[in-house]
């Protein structure tokens, strides 16, 4: 990847052409390998309008984006989990650290000797705590996904890891091993399902072309649904920390 004015240019194996993904973070352009320096800068100088556009967009998005996240961790506060909000309670208990559960309601289990912390000590702990629970979540659902749609296709992972990802939900290397998004966790779960199987298509279709496509629809035909879910609501799960 290499630097260039005011956007980034990775190469991709993958990629057929050049594609511009913008982010409120930066402008990368996704080129072939082969595809000469002349005719990037080309087509980034003829995409310059639309990438203004673009970036005024995400801009107006992520000033009007509701938080996801509440300011404090408190009895009560609204936590979001797989696309629903759950009140959230607050237990002292004789646990040794802080843990989440959550049925009707999100619990905090937290020591007893948090009890003298002031407010917002504890609230970042309990954010702090409540962001490692959805990571863990985020794994376990993953799992159980990779479990139900590798078989029915016979592609295996080499290994499954959730990660924080700037501009992707999912990604499969070159060896197979899935990376997942674990923002995903706070999506509906048919949503991260989706993610899931489209990474393990990639396995045996590196590419998008309609192949890859017939083949996610095999066990996810309603993928468009989902693809557009991102497409409306993903901006404001990847810019909600």
């Amino acid at each position: 990847m290499s630097e260039q004015e005011n956007f980034i240019i990775r190469r991709s194996s993958r990629a057929k052409r050049a594609r511009i993904v913008v982010t409120i973070e930066k402008v990368e352009l996704v080129a072939p390998i082969r595809m000469s320096e002349k005719s990037l800068r080309q087509f980034a100088a003829d995409k310059q309008q639309w990438i203004r556009e673009t970036q005024k967009r995400i801009r107006n998005k992520s000033s009007a984006r509701k938080p996801l996240f509440p300011e404090l961790y408190e009895q009560g506060s609204r936590l979001l989990y797989l696309d629903n909000y759950y009140e959230l309670t607050l237990k002292f208990t004789a646990h040794k650290k802080i843990e989440f559960e959550c049925n009707q309601a999100m619990i905090a289990n937290i020591p007893k000797e948090f009890q003298k912390y002031d407010a917002k000590v504890l609230s970042a702990l309990l954010q702090s705590a409540y962001i490692d629970w959805l990571k863990q979540q985020a794994l376990k659902k993953v799992m159980l996904a990779v479990s139900i749609y590798s078989p029915l296709y016979q592609l295996h992972a080499k290994s499954i890891r959730v990660r924080a990802q700037k501009s992707r939900w999912g990604s499969c290397g070159i060896h197979n091993d899935i990376y997942m998004n674990w923002l995903l966790i706070l999506a509906p779960i048919e949503v991260l399902d989706y993610v899931v199987i489209h990474e393990i298509c990639h396995i045996s279709q590196r590419n998008h072309s309609v192949k890859f496509w017939d083949l996610v629809a095999r066990h996810c035909p309603s993928y468009k649904k989902h693809r557009l879910w991102l497409k409306q609501h993903g901006t404001n799960l990847i810019l909600s920390l």
